[in-house]
């Protein structure tokens, strides 16, 4: 077997705990704003792997994240308000808009580093604006009340306990269809365009195309983030899907490890959580969310997934030779 394929194998499966652990959580501590917690930290997970694709993977500084968070959000919204729209239907047409407000980046994708950061902000802008000012089909400042939980079939996700498990069910096919792309063929031409553009192209990768495919990808994610937000808020606010947004999700997948699932896993739930257990601390917990935020990047680029991937291999080396030095001695006593 391969070291990629073995590495494979042990992130799905640190993955799949985790994925466990959470799924017992409610179980164990049913308190409600608790599990509306960890539904919030499970749309933060698909936010922030949509965004590791483009910018952990392929290299592309994009702010405009949290834009297409907010169309997917209100889209879903409206459609089932305003049209009476099923929720799988308007879950997956959320996704789809926000995936078709992508092509409007597609002029700039051939921008790099600031001059793409630059431009993709002045689209995350232009989406809040339209959101805050548009009242006859956003409600404006005043924001979107009033949305309906999902439905499927005779289920309905009423409590925060149901919303949890879908989100947390959403997540983990996310997880599964973006591991599949980041080890296919078009994985790993992201990496060639992220290592050398240049080198990339005279391979023969068409890197505008390939960029393009990525941003439509990671929009369509946010889109269904979008979704999943709106139906488990029941109210929507242009404030929440400001250029911050976008800030907010970087600094979870810089925090989790770039170019990492698992990862941007890691990151989103520990930045979700964070900012709220500190409230405690009440007038010092920005000042201690900001040291945190610096101790974190103190770990590179790896992130909190390297610091635990480096933690596990060294377990396994320890364990290992006292393995090795327990046969030694037996064989030595006989």
């Amino acid at each position: 077997m391969s070291r990629s394929s073995s590495r494979r194998i042990r992130d799905v499966g640190f993955t799949l705990i985790l994925v466990v652990a959470f799924a017992l959580l409610p179980l164990v501590y049913p308190q409600e704003y608790f599990v509306h917690l960890l539904a919030l930290s499970a749309i933060s997970t698909i936010l922030a792997m949509g965004l590791q694709l483009v910018f952990g993977y392929a290299g592309q500084i994009s702010i405009a994240h949290g834009a297409f968070f907010g169309i997917g959000a209100y889209t879903s919204a409206l459609l089932m308000l305003r049209l009476g729209w099923p929720f799988v239907l308007a879950f997956l047409a959320a996704g789809a808009m926000a995936a078709m407000w992508s092509l409007v980046l597609v002029p700039i994708v051939r921008l790099r580093g600031p001059y793409l950061a630059v431009a993709t902000l002045g689209f995350a802008i232009l989406v809040h604006l339209i959101l805050l000012n548009e009242e006859w089909l956003t409600e404006g400042p005043f924001g979107l009340m009033n949305v309906p939980s999902p439905k499927i079939g005779s289920w309905t996700f009423g409590s925060e306990a149901r919303m949890y498990y879908l989100c947390l069910a959403c997540a983990i096919l996310i997880y599964f269809g973006l591991r599949r792309i980041v080890s296919s063929r078009f994985g790993r031409a992201l990496e060639a365009i992220e290592q050398n553009e240049e080198a990339a192209r005279s391979c023969g990768i068409d890197v505008r195309l390939y960029k393009i495919k990525c941003f439509l990808v990671a929009a369509f994610t946010a889109g269904l983030a979008g979704s999943l937000f709106a139906h488990l808020t029941h109210y929507l606010n242009p404030n929440d899907f400001t250029f911050w947004k976008s800030i907010q999700i970087i600094l979870m997948i810089v925090v989790g490890g770039l170019g990492s699932l698992e990862g941007a896993v890691v990151g989103a739930i520990i930045m979700t959580l964070l900012p709220e257990y500190l409230r405690a601390w009440d007038d010092v917990r920005l000042l201690i969310y900001g040291l945190l935020v610096i101790v974190f990047m103190a770990f590179g680029k790896k992130g909190l997934i390297g610091l635990l991937q480096s933690a596990v291999v060294l377990a396994r080396r320890r364990l290992r030779r006292t393995t090795s030095s327990f046969g030694l001695a037996e064989k030595t006593a006989k």
